[in-house]
């Protein structure tokens, strides 16, 4: 299994934005075959601060979301609110 942590820091203007488009994908982000668990957590101290939390069956399955439509689609939307670059992690 692979746990994968994404951080994220959205502009400020784009916090709410991030948040509703973060709840409606979440079922089918976890539809998606080999994830188990997703969650989206915002920093206490730094409200443009995100940390997403998924687990992957494999890291085969998470390159198949990576490459998908869906991914790529709201990866174009998303990365036009970053204040930062996002870093990731997987760790199994």
């Amino acid at each position: 299994m692979i746990i994968r942590f994404v951080k994220l820091e959205i502009r400020k203007e784009h916090i709410e934005d991030f948040k509703i488009l973060t709840k409606n994908e979440k079922t089918d982000i976890l539809a998606f075959e080999g994830c188990s668990y997703l969650q989206v957590l915002q920093d206490q101290n730094n409200p443009s601060v995100f940390f997403t939390v998924s687990h992957w069956k494999s890291e085969s399955a998470l390159n198949i979301y990576r490459k998908s439509d869906f991914f790529r689609g709201n990866w174009s939307q998303v990365k036009q609110w970053f204040a930062n670059k996002p870093q990731a992690w997987s760790l199994a």
